[in-house]
């Protein structure tokens, strides 16, 4: 790979902190015949072999041709990540390769101790060590930048340039001829150096498990480690991959070989406590690292930074980040991308930012520290109400006629759509473990719209067979609920919970979140959310093949409906898709007590019918078991094959699970026994990784056509 750079000099970029502007030269100093700088640092003790980045590495200098011309820049990472260690270990493998020697010098762009170390300072040591007498070097940095490519030029020599702030800082330190190669490290993406000499990028991650696995064994002995497993692990959680944190902590346990690794776990398990213990090691402590990451930032990437770190939430979107800071989306891309220049978060797919679980600490430690009680509290609300209006614009694609409670906008700078219903599912499925984060946060802090949040998220949970976090935010919800008092929110929240346990086969605690429900709807007087939690209870019965008190639930759910109905001008659009509901769900019922001539009429009048996208799947379902149980099999594979092909459409995976189980039954009915196989195959494809308790039972049936 050549760049076209005129200059034709070579660069790459690394990280850590050795030392300072290091001068070898010859006391004759008589320029060429001076004897050639060495000045790389030694390797450290415990390196664990970067495989392939170090070959990355040597690719490009190989890459380079015999004049070295290509310009190779940067590895970068965040602080403590091993990029000074890398670039060290790996250029004494290649000095060989320049006879003219290595010119190294840390520039402290990230020092705790020092002040960064100018160009002109650099540029004086280097021309120190290629031959200068001290007293003939310029004064100006213009000059001795001058003076520097003269000297340098012919020469074939590796330069490292460790530690820079800025692409400002390096550019004067490079050769202006072909024949160096010049490698920088970083915490900064320098993507000067990128645009204007053609510098390639090599990210240095942090380790693997496996390699933090060896890094903790070389300073402890696998014996140690192997004594105690899980503690080891819990350690090589903790500290993340990140090779500064697992070296501290080896040293800390390295320098008490009595003590059981499982105390020092005790001793890192709270956030702080893990600051501390990590900071033993003074300024190149884990606290002093990051802090020259942060003071380079600008006030307000400042202050994301330490809001970023209050969310529990395993990343954070665009619209998130927005939020907590009370900012417009352009505005909080802007302090976000400064954010990842200097590598305290990352980017991912889809405007997602992630952070390393320390600077994650660290940055809620400084929110403490820098920012009132009221301030984070704010943030965290902005938060909430940001979840809150976009899973209700969420519902409003993907279940326009769901009853949910008109919302006040208290911010509408907050307020977000959704295009279609593409693009609605898909924020769901990439914000849904925030929002859960939310729910659970804002309720611990006694937030009053948390319960809201949660009701708002029970649709789009359904629909994705998130029933275990279902059971979570509703349980988190409720708790909300009760500590403000807010009874309408307490009714839906307890009929969300009581459907959560019922589909995790928790039939006690169903029935029991049913009546609590059922009861405080009728002292509210709020009579169709009477009418839904009987459907509730006509669901329960139907699973658990009692028939007829199914069809009891539904008819008083129907008798319900239909009063409400009559009172009305106009039929709300909510309630006639319940009307739809408890029209199938009777039908069904029906079906199963053998009452086909009642069913039929329901469940066709209720699939003709204006009907929601999520309710259609269930209509057809309905439909094919009753065909099924009326032994009409091929209207019943006919009617299963729309439901399965529907709810595939819509993303309801578990319902299309739930549906290619009925279907395989029909056609293991038809005697079909290949094609049955085939589709129950599907199904338990989906379920398996849902969790979902009819896999056993697909299982079963699979193992029963196999003979086993």
């Amino acid at each position: 790979m050549h760049n076209s750079a005129s200059d034709g000099e070579n660069v790459v970029q690394a990280q850590h902190i050795h030392g300072d502007v290091h001068v070898h030269g010859s006391a004759a100093r008589e320029g060429a015949s001076a004897a050639p700088p060495r000045q790389l640092p030694a390797t450290a003790r415990h390196f664990i072999n970067r495989t392939v980045e170090q070959d990355a590495l040597t690719t490009l200098l190989n890459g380079s041709g015999a004049q070295h011309t290509l310009l190779v820049s940067m590895i970068s990472g965040l602080a403590g990540v091993g990029k000074s260690t890398l670039v060290v270990e790996w250029a004494h493998k290649v000095r060989d390769q320049f006879p003219d020697g290595e010119l190294y010098v840390n520039l402290r762009g990230f020092d705790p101790a020092a002040e960064p170390v100018t160009s002109a300072e650099a540029l004086a040591g280097f021309l120190t060590a290629l031959g200068m007498e001290p007293d003939a070097i310029p004064a100006s940095e213009q000059a001795r930048a001058a003076q520097y490519r003269t000297l340098a030029h012919g020469r074939r020599m590796l330069l490292v340039l460790d530690n820079a702030r800025d692409a400002e800082q390096v550019l004067p330190l490079l050769p202006g001829a072909a024949g160096c190669l010049v490698v920088v490290t970083s915490r900064q993406r320098l993507d000067g150096l990128v645009t204007h000499h053609g510098a390639q990028r090599l990210a240095l991650d942090t380790l693997t498990p496996g390699e933090g696995h060896q890094l903790l064994a070389r300073h402890l002995g696998a014996e140690r480690l192997d004594a105690e497993p899980d503690a080891a692990a819990t350690l090589l959680e903790f500290c993340a991959g990140l090779p500064l944190a697992l070296t501290l902590v080896s040293v800390q346990a390295a320098a008490e070989p009595d003590v059981p690794l499982g105390d020092l776990v005790a001793d890192l398990a709270d956030e702080h406590d893990r600051l501390d213990a990590l900071d033993a090691g003074g300024i190149t402590g884990i606290r002093a690292v990051f802090s020259w990451s942060y003071r380079t930032l600008s006030p307000p990437a400042a202050r994301l930074f330490r809001l970023l770190g209050l969310p529990i939430s395993p990343d954070v979107s665009l619209g998130a980040a927005a939020a907590l800071a009370g900012v417009d989306h352009r505005s909080a891309r802007k302090l976000l991308g400064e954010l990842g220049r200097a590598h305290l978060v990352t980017r991912r797919a889809g405007d997602r930012y992630v952070f390393h679980d320390l600077l994650r600490a660290y940055a809620r430690e400084r929110a403490h520290a820098d920012d009132t009680e009221s301030d984070r509290t704010a943030a965290l609300q902005r938060l909430l109400d940001h979840h809150l209006y976009a899973t209700y614009a969420a519902n409003r694609q993907l279940a326009p006629a769901r009853d949910l409670v008109e919302l006040e906008y208290v911010d509408e700078q907050l307020n977000c759509s959704f295009a279609d219903y593409d693009e609605a599912l898909a924020w769901w499925d990439a914000e849904h473990a925030g929002v859960l984060a939310t729910i659970r946060q804002t309720t611990a802090l006694g937030m009053p719209r948390a319960g809201w949040l949660a009701n708002a998220a029970t649709y789009p949970m359904r629909l994705r067979g998130l029933i275990s976090e279902l059971k979570t935010s509703s349980t988190a919800g409720i708790e909300a609920a009760r500590q403000n008092d807010d009874r309408p929110a307490l009714a839906r929240l307890h009929a969300d919970l009581s459907e959560a346990c019922w589909r995790l086969r928790e039939l006690d605690r169903a029935s029991e979140n049913a009546r609590i429900a059922a009861g405080l709807f009728e002292a509210m007087g709020e009579r169709m959310w009477t009418a839904i939690t009987s459907c509730g209870s006509a669901l329960m019965c139907l699973d658990a093949q009692q028939y007829a008190d199914a069809v009891t639930s539904a008819r008083h759910a129907k008798r319900i409906l239909d009063e409400l109905g009559g009172t009305c001008e106009a039929v709300p659009e909510s309630l006639a898709t319940q009307q739809l509901t408890t029209d199938s769900l009777l039908g069904v019922a029906l079906a199963h007590c053998g009452e086909f001539d009642e069913a039929f009429p329901l469940l066709r009048r209720a699939l003709e019918l204006e009907w929601d996208e999520f309710g259609r799947g269930y209509v057809l379902h309905r439909l094919a078991t009753a065909h099924l149980l009326a032994g009409n099999i091929a209207d019943a594979i006919e009617t299963c094959g729309r439901a399965v092909e529907h709810r595939r459409r819509i993303g309801h995976s578990a319902g299309e699970a739930e549906s290619l189980t009925e279907l395989g039954k029909a056609q293991h009915t038809n005697g079909d026994t290949e094609a049955a196989r085939h589709t129950w195959q599907q199904a338990l494809a989906i379920l398996d990784p849902l969790g979902h308790h009819n896999a056993e039972v697909i299982r079963d049936q699979l193992n029963a056509l196999a003979g086993r």
